[in-house]
């Protein structure tokens, strides 16, 4: 009977986790006035601070300008300079015009409009009532009733506040503020089709499908953008520096900028960086911020400062093959080439200078700084106008898989072709090379040799995909068929393009069903889907995590544990299964193990408020008090706002007998909680106690009880009697 009870606690457990994970603290966080307490709020500096973002000094383009107007001014023509832009007339893309203003969605009954009105540049989600099941759950301003003859519509209008790629020539991404919130668009526009696209979306999701902007993503494309501080997309805009500008890679220039205002005649700069005169690694490091796959935090948003290693900043993700990279990881493969290996000098500004547009012609000579013409083996038998073109032969472009959209037409389409940056030998490179020549010749033998190099590319390019297929790397090999269908398209190119495409959708499909049905803890069916969708793509680490956790709910242990352990092996840059096997170890109490699954899950995903939360209560259950505190007071440090990482440090503190201190964690537990959640109640109350402040113990646990009924949290029947107890005024240490 012990066996089943226990069973059945941590089957209840799991079920309770999935049912109401962040539902409770979303709704401390949205309480905007505290509780009619006992105890009034407590001002605590060391706290208080937590919450404090300071500027390190940033200082914007335009006082760097006061003395380098000509650098900034050549610097406002890159790409980088228009990393993130505020939305303006001139700028925006012809998306906009009233021709092209409607955009039908794949998924049934859902629409966008892109229209202007004065100076704003507005998105228009409109939903039919046969596709609003869940829209009527919208965002903060919530959803208007059309007033046209469908009164079943409803529309969810945004105005676009931010771009990414402005003036671009890629991909042009949308953003809009909702208070001090951060949201990403669901339409893009895209610049080499000319054409409206959406980005992959929950169709179940609620309201105008948004979603958050997470702070790595605000880090790559701005300067300075204050992130608050345990959210996931809050930020305080009033002082933002938008764009990648002067300091992402000289340094905060406030203290630069003071000396030289006061000491103007001198002539050595001070305290700046200057990126030319750092060693190679720290060099790479500086354009790794945002062109590498270093995409967990180890700190707080925008603390990295050039000239510090990046990893210490950052953890890199492994990204085994390129459809998981970040955008184009270019640094990882630079350091794959020969080139790179056999100099001590070359970099990424051996190619690029980092003040001005990229020049091709400037790149392209950047090869004979090392290598003469002869010395390439295929000289001989290249056409003298070829022999020049190192970058199409050793960095050639191919579809950047990891940045794909939907169009109502087609599928993951890829916008770009950016260059291959692991300089090397491409027999398909070096092809594609002669084809595009002997093509652009009139005469009929040089027709003839071009059709042979396209029959042949083609062929590479549909084995490719094949061998990707065989892998489940649909999207890798999405991309090898869009190279084939690039030179050949034919029908039956075509129909391999919707085949290959169909296979992910299915994928897709299966998780997003799966999410819902588990949401509407239908357990059994959600396994169902998602072993589908395992059928489909055995490598996927999102199914197996969703699967194991949901075996879990259902209490099939043995089942849970082997789909989790399959979830690192699929990915090693996915820390959910590590995650939820020491969930289920310390709910099982099994201390050591959840301690050392929380270890390895925070090598791959550091600074999580919830794997160190985990951690901290798996610390406890084994009594190594010192250590859990350790981890609570992590908790506070990455989120000041999480009631549970107190009340552990609270409990931490208790056990090593410093009273004091687990007072004021519990006491800023409690506030936080509006003195609302019973359980951190009886800590209040316990740390009272320590201290002889009988008097709030009483109050506390008078607080607990009544909260404890009311349904602000569950009170076991030993802690409820010792309550009692203290009420009474037997269980009071004065």
């Amino acid at each position: 009977m012990a066996k089943n009870g226990s069973r059945r606690r941590l089957v209840f457990a799991v079920a309770l986790l999935l049912g109401v994970s962040g539902i409770v603290w979303a709704w401390w966080r949205s309480r905007s006035q505290p509780a009619n307490g006992y105890v009034s709020a407590v001002k605590d500096d060391e706290f208080d601070e937590l919450m404090v973002v300071k500027n390190p000094g940033y200082v914007g383009p335009q006082v760097c300008a006061e003395c380098h107007g000509a650098r900034c001014a050549e610097f406002q023509n890159t790409r980088h300079f228009r990393a993130c832009w505020p939305s303006e007339a001139g700028s925006m893309p012809p998306g906009f015009t009233k021709d092209k203003a409607s955009y039908d969605a794949r998924t049934p009954g859902v629409r966008f409009e892109m229209t202007q009105s004065g100076q704003d540049f507005l998105l228009t989600l409109v939903r039919g009532a046969q596709a609003d099941k869940v829209g009527q759950a919208a965002g903060p301003s919530g959803p208007q009733k059309a007033k046209g003859p469908d009164q079943g519509e409803t529309r969810h209008t945004a105005r676009i506040d931010l771009v990414y790629g402005s003036a671009g020539k890629a991909d042009e991404v949308f953003f809009t503020w909702k208070g001090d919130r951060l949201y990403e668009l669901p339409m893009v526009w895209l610049h080499p089709m000319e054409r409206w696209a959406e980005q992959p979306y929950d169709p179940n999701y609620p309201g105008d499908l948004t979603r958050v902007t997470t702070p790595r993503c605000v880090e790559c494309h701005n300067t300075w953008l204050e992130h608050v501080p345990g959210t996931e997309n809050e930020y305080r805009r009033e002082h933002a520096i938008f764009g990648v500008s002067c300091e992402n890679c000289h340094g905060p220039g406030r203290a630069h900028v003071r000396f030289h205002r006061d000491n103007p005649k001198a002539r050595t700069a001070h305290a700046i960086v200057h990126p030319g005169q750092l060693s190679r690694e720290r060099q790479l490091d500086l354009c790794g911020q945002c062109h590498s796959n270093a995409m967990r935090a180890r700190g707080p948003a925008f603390s990295y400062r050039p000239g510090e290693p990046l990893e210490a900043h950052f953890r890199t993700n492994l990204a085994t093959g390129i459809e998981n990279d970040h955008v184009a990881d270019q640094v990882k493969y630079l350091r794959q080439s020969k080139c790179f290996q056999k100099s001590d000098t070359l970099t990424c500004t051996t190619c690029h200078n980092p003040h001005r547009p990229t020049d091709p012609q400037s790149s392209k000579l950047a090869c004979f700084k090392c290598h003469e013409q002869k010395d390439c083996k295929e000289q001989p038998r290249l056409p003298a106008a070829l022999r020049e073109e190192c970058i199409a032969c050793h960095m050639p472009r191919y579809h950047r898989v990891a940045v794909m959209f939907h169009t109502p037409q087609d599928k993951y389409v890829f916008p770009v072709r950016p260059h291959e940056h692991r300089v090397g030998v491409y027999p398909a490179a070096r092809d594609e090379v002669l084809y595009a020549w002997h093509r652009g010749q009139a005469d009929a033998e040089n027709q003839e040799k071009a059709e042979q190099l396209r029959k042949s590319l083609t062929e590479h390019w549909l084995t490719e995909a094949d061998k990707l297929k065989g892998a489940h790397r649909f999207h890798a090999a999405l991309g090898a068929v869009r190279e084939a269908l690039r030179l050949d398209p034919s029908p039956a190119i075509k129909a391999k393009l919707q085949e290959t495409a169909a296979i992910q959708a299915k994928v897709d499909a299966g998780l997003v069903e799966a999410l819902l049905q588990a949401n509407e803890r239908r357990f059994p069916d959600a396994i169902k889907s998602l072993e589908g969708v395992l059928q489909q793509k055995p490598n996927s680490a999102k199914a197996r995590g969703k699967l194991g956790t949901y075996f879990a709910a259902l209490g099939q242990n043995d089942r849970a544990l082997e789909q989790l352990q399959e979830v690192v092996k699929s990915d090693p840059d996915d820390a959910y299964g590590l995650n939820m096997l020491g969930w289920l170890a310390y709910l099982g109490g099994d201390g050591a193990g959840a301690a050392q699954a929380f270890r390895r899950a925070d090598e791959i995903q550091p600074y999580s408020a919830e794997i160190n939360y985990r951690w901290g209560l798996s610390l406890l259950l084994l009594g190594s008090w010192k250590e859990a505190e350790t981890h609570f007071r992590q908790v506070v440090r990455i989120d000041p706002k999480h009631a549970g990482g107190f009340q552990g440090a609270s409990h931490a503190l208790q056990r090593q007998n410093r009273s004091e201190e687990a007072l004021r964690f519990a006491v800023r537990a409690a506030q936080l909680t509006q003195h609302e959640n019973a359980d951190i109640l009886v800590t209040l109350s316990d740390a009272y106690a320590a201290v002889g402040r009988g008097a709030n113990a009483i109050e506390a646990a008078k607080q607990a009880l009544a909260n404890g009924k009311s349904g602000g949290g569950r009170l076991s029947p030993q802690v409820r009697e010792r309550l009692e107890k203290r009420v009474a005024g037997v269980d009071i240490q004065e």
